[in-house]
């Protein structure tokens, strides 16, 4: 089972339904009993469920709703288990199952549907690539996440913290932990998952930033509204963490 890293959306359990009721004998009836098994916490159950949905599976008939669920719900019953290599594959053939035949959906909402889930396996591939120290196979597995759901904040969130823990970038980490900061809490359009408790993400964030602000090096730092004013980055970070604590103020790390 996957670590919980520093900003996750959902759960390592967390699986993709086809919204259609199953048909008896169909992939959408195995991809549904691998469901169940799945949330009843026996993944070698659904594995062979999800094994079967996809060797049965007519790509040009079946649902590529169906498809990519299969691959998805595949790779997380495989990291589950421990099988983290196998979960990379899976998550793979999601994304490429996606590349292969976006471009023939006419619907709008089965395209949006398939975007959404294909960034999730991309999301999901990202963690993996985490777990098994892939960094750089990581960040750009987070960036196509976010690519294909541009709302997708923990997937900006994730790579913030490869980007800054990891690879030592804080320069690069504080441009995507602002632009997650900003997906939160932007005004007419929905984050994707949004956290039961933004407050306390968006602190975490804060105090990232501020982090992000106070080891990069070689840089200038402007005021975000502004960006022609140019004020010290010790200023800015003291700001950030000030902020942060005024967002949660059991945030010790940022005291």
């Amino acid at each position: 089972m996957k670590r919980i890293l520093f900003f996750v959306a959902l759960s390592a359990s967390t699986f993709w339904r086809v919204a259609s009721a199953a048909v008896e004998g169909s992939i959408e009836d195995l991809l549904e009993m691998g469901d169940n098994n799945l949330i009843s916490d026996d993944p070698l159950t659904a594995i062979k469920y999800y094994e079967q949905g996809i060797k049965a599976m007519n790509k040009e008939e079946d649902s590529l709703i169906t498809g990519l669920s299969l691959y998805t719900n595949s790779g997380t019953a495989y990291s589950s288990s421990g099988d983290e290599r196998k979960a990379v594959e899976m998550y793979r053939q999601a994304i490429l199952l996606y590349s292969n035949n976006i471009d023939e959906i006419v619907e709008k909402s089965v395209k949006k549907e398939a975007s959404e889930l294909a960034a999730q396996a991309s999301f999901f591939l990202a963690m993996t690539f985490q777990e098994l120290d892939m960094n750089q196979k990581a960040v750009d597995a987070y960036a196509f996440a976010n690519t294909l759901d541009p709302n997708h904040w923990a997937s900006l969130a994730n790579m913030g913290s490869v980007l800054q823990d990891n690879m030592k970038q804080s320069a690069e980490a504080l441009a995507v932990y602002n632009k997650a900061y900003d997906i939160l809490t932007q005004k007419g359009a929905e984050p994707t998952d949004p956290p039961e408790h933004p407050e306390y993400v968006l602190s975490q964030l804060q105090y990232r930033i501020g982090l992000a602000i106070s080891y990069a090096d070689k840089q200038k730092c402007v005021m975000h509204d502004d960006p022609t004013k140019e004020v010290p980055c010790s200023e800015m970070a003291a700001s950030a963490f000030n902020y942060a604590i005024e967002l949660d103020p059991n945030n010790e790390n940022a005291k």
